[in-house]
């Protein structure tokens, strides 16, 4: 039996498949859930912007003069 993993939001009683795995439409599955309670993602939510709050304190990208061409030369990598 193959199974996969993934973090998704129950809409109106519809459990969504990430589009990766598309091919698992219409399979038959087993399924267990595990709920993410709101202290959890509350928790999540203060750690991101702990951590962008300590990226600008030290100044992480600071010495980017031109964000938009960064970002351009960082995908132009991934050619």
């Amino acid at each position: 039996m193959d199974s996969v993993e993934f973090t998704t939001k129950i809409e109106h009683g519809v459990i969504r498949l990430p589009k990766e795995f598309e091919e698992l439409d219409d399979q038959v599955a087993h399924v267990t859930l595990t709920l993410e309670t709101a202290v959890d993602a509350k928790e999540k939510k203060e750690r991101l912007f702990a951590a962008f709050k300590k990226a600008q304190e030290i100044g992480l990208f600071s010495e980017i003069e031109d964000p938009v061409k960064w970002q351009r030369e960082l995908r132009n990598e991934w050619d």
